[in-house]
């Protein structure tokens, strides 16, 4: 191609003006070759072809095309408008039109039998625009720049592209370039220094550029900084947090950004993570941005590059097994590997998930420090919040500091623990203020009128200065010229705003038509938007890269370092463009988000329903709706988030309650069903029995199905925590009966082990019976794959041995449980044996070690389950054992059960509340207290925990009898009528309670129960002076109570017959 920039017989333009420009050109190699073996037709064909791709990359880039040859063209960048980036436009194309010809090679191979290469070089400079034909009609650039440009394409590779030292400099900090050396060209003296473009940086901006120069130090905030500073020290010997509060807009994330900024490179690595305030957010929000950023993850990877990404990752931390895999690909919403997660339910998977991102951390920590910064944690959900406590709790690991910034109104539950320091960011000075508009105004002297104006309105808040600096400058009303600012005070007689969130309104208002639309539409996806995706919802008047970048140029949107999404400079920018939106508009701009969401994630939708959620939730498609706020719900039951689960699954059943249509029978009853399983898992009885009722009739319309079978055995279970028992056994034979037609082993499965449950609380079977129905059990369990099943089955199990007092049986079934927990890692499991245990302590009369087991259930539990029957272990321990203010401790815990409508857990500190009356010397108080708790138990339908009410009843008459304790003459008189009730009517009292529990049909024969009324018999004997008697009761309760190993209730018979046998000897 000749030098189509030189001058030609056409007379130029006189007429033409200088401007900056960028030309590029792209030669093909060996074109001729390739023409010479093409017939005509071909040749032309080739051509066009050729022609085709150079003009449109040319064009998309923002270029014009002002020269063709048939295998070359040159493409202008800078007219017929002025670019502020015409150098990064340029090099782009360059680049592109190198992957078009890659990308089309082999079919251009099948077509022309040819795999052609292009060249192409950029030079960046001043030329003269003018029309160098007499009559055409465009302009094009003439001048030294474009035969550069001509020359430097001769040099460049094949396959490659170089570019002017001028070109180099106006984009070294977007692209990636190595020096070529300095080259000869014709026609200039001096050699000219060249470098060869690889790469332009994803998404580079000139906030990219800003960065890599430097920005501006962060004013007023010294001392801040100097406390991230010491932290970063100290977190190499343990973990450190610093905690940056303040409100909207006054700094925290810029000093959080500004400390990572100043480590040196390689002195750290830096993850970050945002919240989310919109209602799109998923649990472990901020730590899916960690996990992305950690495995260089990018926003277009397919399922199959990110599973890849996320197994190298995992192979190099020496961490990977199928299951963390999994686990991983699971968080981010994309199925795991078969197999990955067998024998694991949403519990397990959750927990392995939390116990997975710490490991994580702490192996990237074992390698250089990390610094994890955590933007708006007062938006942080449930899962991130507990994982952020849990490291704070262990301090661990070293090598770690959390930066979090918050406002105020939040208050998270590791403020003043070891190693977290918290930072009241303060309103900036006046003076940090004028510097702050010096240094916008690039370094101009400011008049005095203007620091007033700013400085008195901003109120020490900067992203307040700021903007109204930018309000300011858009009104033309402060002009920088020769270094010095004027400001005109007159164009702003109209009056300034006086809040920021009308100066955010009124900036907005002043925006063009298609500006401010197309930031309307990116507020409607969220602060954080995908470009893709917004290009999908709108069409820009012109290049959508262009007008974001220019309105980042105005300081409305960044681009993070190493991101693809832009963000709002502010959430309160968001906010308020979002706020404009008319309903119409705004509905309609959430469905098409919605819909382009769903065409952009086909096949992986879960990975994306709660976006799906949040935006079919704002249009009229209810159905749509409905459906991913199911899908949103289910999913987070799948990382045990409970809290998520439960808010997504209670915004489904509102949206079916205030429109039927838009769900199915079938959908609502699934939508029931993991509804019931996360009020369950959840210990919310009250909505487990309340989602029940409120929609019995659609539930009865849908008749015999697995999502009904599980709803009520979860119905079940929540008649039973609040001990409804007999409604309860009516549920479990409508249960029982639906899994005999529908046949299904899963439903088998939960009627069987609901059966079982009814049965050990309030319908007992004969051993006989239970123990068969428990063989049918496992068998069914065998074809099944559900570990809640299979836990609450072991759980059941132990229960009913301790019901029935057969305690060897029931420690055998706490090792079951405890195994089961080792094998698969489940604490549930192991929490619950714990939990077993402490309470096992409690029937052999050893407190002191009830008390261990208890406080090491409670800081182990994971679930609330098995942290409930721990802390009702406690409870009963510590008022056994005179714990200073246990009575008042447990009050709490019961009103806290009867707030949770846990009436099934406060059965036993309830009658506690009544021995410690008793111990504490109000005796008529506590023998009521216990009498009430007996009754209540009747009355539900408890009858073991009746009689185990009544045994402690006989113990306080026992002790009275046998004038246990050292009472003082006050306590004795105050107690007098209550005394004398007992040594009148008590012994017949005791034979009488003793006669009910012995007639249990639940008690094992040789069981702690039976042992334990023989204990009291004998005990009552001696102190009434019956030896015959005593000695027979005694003995036949120690022949039973031995059977179950050394204890302090065995010591205390042995005692009791040892002086029995010295008085007769």
């Amino acid at each position: 191609m000749g030098e189509v920039g030189s001058p030609g017989t056409s007379s130029p333009d006189l007429s033409g003006e200088r401007r900056q420009v960028s030309v590029l050109f792209a030669d093909m190699v060996g074109f001729t070759p390739i023409a010479e073996r093409l017939s005509e037709d071909d040749t032309f064909a080739f051509v066009r072809m050729t022609y085709d791709k150079l003009a449109g990359v040319v064009r998309k880039h923002g270029g014009s095309v002002r020269g063709f040859a048939g295998d070359s063209i040159m493409g202008v960048f800078g007219i017929p408008d002025a670019q502020e980036d015409a150098a990064l436009r340029a090099c782009r194309a360059a680049l592109s039109i190198h992957a078009a010809f890659a990308e089309s090679a082999d079919d251009l191979e099948r077509r022309f039998g040819a795999r052609p290469m292009m060249r192409a070089g950029v030079s960046s400079g001043a030329v003269v625009m003018a029309r160098v034909e007499d009559d055409g009609p465009e302009q094009t650039a003439v001048g030294n720049t474009v035969i550069l440009a001509s020359r430097i394409q001769n040099l460049a590779p094949a396959g490659g592209c170089l570019i002017c030292e001028n070109t180099q400099r106006q984009v070294e900090w977007y692209a990636d370039t190595a020096f070529h050396g300095e080259h000869p060209i014709k026609g200039r003296s001096a050699p000219h220094k060249l470098w060869r473009l690889t790469a332009v940086r994803e998404g580079a901006t000139r906030f990219d550029a800003s960065l890599g120069r430097g920005l501006s130090p962060c004013l007023g905030r010294e001392r801040e900084m100097s406390v991230l500073d010491e932290a970063f020290q100290r977190c190499g010997a343990s973990l450190e947090v610093v905690d940056l509060v303040a409100e909207p807009g006054q700094g925290k994330t810029r000093l959080s950004f500004e400390f990572t900024q100043r480590l040196q490179p390689g002195e750290a690595l830096i993850l970050q993570g945002h919240c989310s305030a919109d209602g799109q957010g998923a649990p472990f929000l901020p730590f899916l941005e960690v996990v992305r950023g950690a495995f260089r993850i990018a926003t277009d990877d397919t399922p199959a590059e990110i599973e890849a990404k996320l197994e190298a990752g995992l192979r190099q931390l020496l961490m990977y097994t199928p299951e963390n895999l999994g686990l991983l690909l699971n968080l981010l919403g994309l199925k795991p590997p078969a197999g990955a997660f067998a024998g694991l339910d949403g519990v397990l998977i959750g927990l392995r998930t939390r116990d997975l991102l710490p490991a994580l951390l702490e192996a990237r920590c074992a390698d250089t420090k990390v610094v994890l910064r955590l933007e708006d944690i007062h938006w942080i959900d449930g899962a991130s919040e507990g994982l952020i406590a849990n490291l704070v709790g262990r301090r661990a690991p070293p090598n770690l500091l959390v930066v979090h910034t918050r406002r105020p109104e939040y208050q998270p539950e590791w403020l003043g623990k070891p190693g977290v320091t918290t930072l009241d960011l303060p309103p900036l000075t006046a003076d940090d203020i004028k510097a702050l508009v010096q240094a916008r105004l690039g370094g101009a002297t400011l008049p005095q009128a203007l620091i007033e104006q700013v400085t008195e309105r901003a109120e020490g808040n900067p992203l307040f200065g700021e903007e109204l600096l930018n309000f300011l400058i858009e009104r033309d009303a402060v002009r920088v010229a020769s270094g010095k600012a004027d400001f005109d005070a007159a164009i702003m007689e109209g009056g300034i705003p006086e809040s920021l969130q009308s100066l955010l309104s009124a900036r907005v208002d002043r925006l063009p038509r298609e500006d401010r639309l197309l930031l309307q539409a990116a507020a409607a996806i969220g602060r954080t938007f995908d470009t893709a995706l917004l290009s999908d919802v709108v069409e820009p008047a012109g290049d959508l890269d262009a007008a974001l970048q220019r309105l980042r140029a105005q300081d409305i949107l960044e681009l993070p370092k190493n991101s693809p999404d832009y963000v709002f400079k502010h959430v309160l920018v968001r906010d308020t463009l979002y706020q404009s939106l008319l309903a119409g508009r705004r509905t309609e701009l959430h469905l098409k988000i919605a819909r382009a969401l769903e065409k952009r994630s086909e096949g992986r939708r879960v990975e994306v329903a709660e976006a799906l959620a949040y935006h079919y939730a704002r249009t009229a498609r209810n159905d749509m709706a409905f459906a991913y706020l199911v899908m949103a719900g289910a999913k987070s039951l799948q990382v045990y988030s409970l809290d998520e689960a439960s808010t997504y699954l209670e915004d489904a059943l509102a949206l079916y309650e205030r429109d039927p249509a838009c769900a199915s029978d079938s959908q609502l009853a699934e939508a029931i069903a993991q509804f019931v399983l996360c009020a369950n898992l959840s210990l919310r009885v009250k909505d487990i029995i309340g989602v029940t009722g409120r929609f019995r009739t659609a539930l009865a319309r849908c008749g015999d199905t697995l999502p009904n079978a599980r709803i009520l055995h979860h119905t079940i279970a929540g008649l039973i925590w609040s001990a409804r028992f007999r409604e309860a056994q009516q549920v479990r034979q409508e249960l029982s009966a639906m899994a005999q037609r529908l046949g299904d082993p899963m439903a088998m499965a939960y009627a069987l082990v609901s059966e079982l449950a009814v049965s050990t609380y309030c319908a007992p079977e004969a051993l006989e019976t239970f123990q068969a129905k428990q063989r049918e059990t496992d068998s069914v369990l065998a074809q099944v794959d559900d570990a809640y099943l299979r836990n609450f089955y072991l759980a059941i199990s132990a229960w009913d041995e301790m019901n029935r007092g057969r305690i060897p049986q029931a420690r055998a079934a706490v090792e079951r449980l405890n195994a089961a927990g080792e094998a698969m890692s489940d604490p549930r499991s192991l929490g619950y044996a714990i939990a077993m245990q402490a309470l096992l302590a409690i029937l052999s009369d050893n407190y002191e070690a009830a008390i261990q087991f208890a406080d090491l259930g409670i800081r182990t539990a994971r679930a609330p389950f098995e942290r409930v029957i721990a802390s009702s272990a406690r409870a009963i321990a510590s008022v056994l054992i005179k714990e200073s203010g246990s009575l008042e401790n447990v009050e709490r815990y019961i009103a806290h059960c009867r707030e949770n409508g846990w009436t099934l857990f406060l059965t036993g500190p309830d009658n506690l509340i009544g021995v410690g009356l008793a111990m504490n010397g109000r005796i008529g108080a506590g023998i009521r207290r216990i009498e009430e708790a007996i009754a209540r138990s009747e009355q539900e339908g408890y009858r073991a925990s009746a009689d185990w009410c009544r045994m402690f009843l006989c113990e306080i008459y026992l002790g009275i009898l046998s004038g246990e304790g050292d009472a003082s003459p006050a306590v004795l008189l105050r107690n007098a009528g209550a005394i004398s009730k007992v040594l009148a009517f008590g012994p017949k009292r005791i034979v009488s309670l003793l006669s009910q529990v012995r007639s249990n049909p639940q008690f094992d024969r040789e069981g702690h129960y039976i042992g334990r009324a023989e204990m009291i018999l004998g005990l009552l004997y001696k102190a009434k002076k019956k030896k015959a008697l005593a000695l027979q009761h005694l003995t036949e309760a120690q022949r039973i109570v031995r059977a179950f190993g050394p204890s302090p209730m065995l010591a205390r018979i042995d005692t009791a017959l040892g002086e029995l046998n010295g008085a007769r000897g």
